[in-house]
């Protein structure tokens, strides 16, 4: 790492320099930047917590190299301010931290990847949260295999974790983090993840992991006032804290620059994964999160700064939009903007209120959405305490729902997210505090499984569904909150039918038409109303809440 590159702003490997690093002597080098700090000292138990005074160089760089340090020592940093003042910092650049006692933790670890990232174009994303399937003390590393298992089975291109870096209160997730490079302890050793990392990539799926970036944990332990000025931070207090408490990084700052590209490096380059999710994105677009506020120039330069080093990395990048994207310039590879959401909305209501819908729905099924993904986060298993195969109408038909809702997505064009256990009709509303397992689904859970299994099959397989050149073409039929649409690439044509409504159709058929899938078919608790083969003007039976996907002959 070039230091001088680091205080300009333009270093992304900062994680190479700074932190503790063993040497070929067998020894350990600390390396901390603290410009502003008069002194520095490090105290751990390679020196039985007696502090150990760190050199300063002009840079701002301070440094000691400890012989006695040993893999999984614990040490923490003591800063003294221009002032006098003296205060504990974490490692910026520590790789572990212990919560209980506020240490940080080297962590020497020379893993070697066996396999390459996945190429897996058409993508179908599984957002996973770690924390509930981690409680009890559970053997990790086992389910780190049932993840990657499950994922294969259901035809899912990607994995995606809710924020693996170190988080303090269980409530935020992962999100505002009190250690950037801290891989959670909450799952697992680090080796443990990148064997993860591994078997993903035998079986060809990729990982997405969401690194929040546009804030950290306002603990003073970790980055407030690092070395006695607002390094990291504003200068502002109107604009330090954001309006969940956690404190807003300066992307004005070269040293909030140099630390987040060196960051995004690190998960792209040296832990090997696929593809970064940046949550809450308007945070850092808009000043505070507030579109009203107007957008915030100076990260919508880093943010093409990073998209450009993800993808110099082979990675690609997901923005994540709490509302619509649109007439928005953003550098995203995807962006995933939550509308999607609003289909939940009319599968709440009751079917002859559907209509009211049809504007927007038409809206999906028009517009050119190859960058965008649509589907469900934990979001949509959280909000209103209800799952999403709760949240569908009325008591008895809720499968049957679901079913032709899982069909509209994986119809439309656009790449697929769904939350864990969505694929699985889970009545449970998602909670961090209670353990999630695949044990505990019944067998007409099962059975909708096999049909999302089918479902998504069609879909990775099918480039006229899930090929970013495809095309889609509504058509002309009568009924209210029925729906039909070509989906086609070059010589490959697919027809898509779907009656959101409680009412039996009958739909003409425009051309001779193979059933590729039914949602009413008996291997997926339906009522066998199939149609098989289809001659051009014949009927094609729907029942209600029946979707149906046919190849044109």
């Amino acid at each position: 790492m070039n230091t001088r590159d680091y205080l300009n702003g333009t270093s992304t490997d900062g994680y190479e320099f700074f932190g503790a690093h063993k040497r070929k002597s067998n020894d350990y080098i600390f390396r901390l930047l603290a410009p502003n700090a008069k002194e520095a000292y490090i105290a751990g138990d390679f020196n039985n917590w007696e502090k150990t005074p760190m050199r300063k160089y002009s840079t701002g760089v301070f440094s000691v190299t400890i012989e006695k340090a040993k893999n999984l020592d614990e040490y923490e940093y003591e800063i003294v301010d221009k002032d006098g003042n003296s205060y504990k910092k974490l490692d910026p650049y520590a790789k572990r931290i212990n919560l209980d006692e506020g240490t940080s933790v080297i962590i020497d670890d020379d893993y070697k990847f066996k396999y390459k990232k996945s190429k897996s174009e058409a993508k179908n994303i599984y957002q996973i949260h770690l924390g509930s399937m981690f409680r009890n003390d559970k053997d990790k590393a086992l389910i780190y295999d049932q993840i990657v298992k499950h994922a294969k089975e259901n035809n899912f291109s990607h994995v995606q974790l809710m924020p693996i870096s170190e988080y303090k209160n269980y409530k935020q997730m992962g999100y505002s983090s009190i250690g950037l490079f801290a891989f959670s302890s909450r799952y697992g050793e680090l080796k443990d993840f990148k064997e993860f990392v591994d078997k993903l990539h035998k079986e060809k799926i990729g990982l997405i992991v969401e690194l929040d970036i546009a804030e950290f944990d306002p603990d003073f332990l970790y980055l407030d006032r690092f070395d006695g000025t607002n390094v990291y931070n504003y200068d502002y207090d109107n604009i330090k804290y954001n309006y969940f408490g956690s404190i807003n990084f300066d992307p004005t700052k070269e040293l909030v620059r140099s630390y987040l590209l060196s960051v995004v490096e690190y998960y792209t380059k040296v832990l090997n994964i696929d593809g970064i999710f940046f949550p809450s994105a308007e945070n850092m677009i808009f000043w505070q999160g507030d579109r009203n506020r107007g957008i915030n120039n100076n990260w919508l330069d880093l943010i093409k700064e990073i998209n450009d080093l993800i993808r110099a990395n082979r990675s690609f990048s997901i923005g994540g939009i709490n509302g619509s994207s649109d007439r928005l310039d953003l550098p995203f590879d995807y962006i995933f903007d939550s509308r999607f959401k609003n289909m939940i909305e009319l599968f709440k209501t009751e079917p002859i209120q559907r209509t009211n819908f049809q504007a927007y729905v038409r809206d999906l099924m028009g517009n050119d959405n190859g960058h965008l993904i649509h589907g469900f986060s934990y979001v949509d298993s959280f909000v209103n305490e209800a799952s999403l195969a709760m949240k569908m109408y009325s008591n008895d038909k809720k499968f049957e729902q679901l079913k032709t809702l899982m069909t509209f997505l994986y119809s439309l064009k656009s790449t697929k997210t769904i939350f864990m256990s969505d694929e699985l009709a889970d009545f449970d509303t998602f909670s961090i505090y209670d353990e999630f397992t695949y044990e505990k689904f019944d067998s007409n859970q099962v059975k909708f499984n096999d049909f999302y299994k089918d479902l998504t099959k069609l879909y990775m397989e099918n480039k006229a569904l899930s090929h970013v050149d495809s095309a889609i073409r509504t058509l002309d039929i009568e009924g209210y909150s029925l729906y039909a649409y070509e989906r086609s690439y070059k010589n490959e044509k697919l027809l898509v039918v779907t009656n959101f409504t409680d009412i039996d159709y009958k739909i003409n058929a425009p051309y001779d038409l193979e059933e590729l899938i039914n949602t009413d078919d008996l291997k997926y608790m339906g009522d066998g109303n199939t149609n098989g083969l289809v001659k051009r003007g014949e009927d094609i039976r729907l029942a209600p809440y029946n979707s149906a996907i046919f190849k044109i002959k």
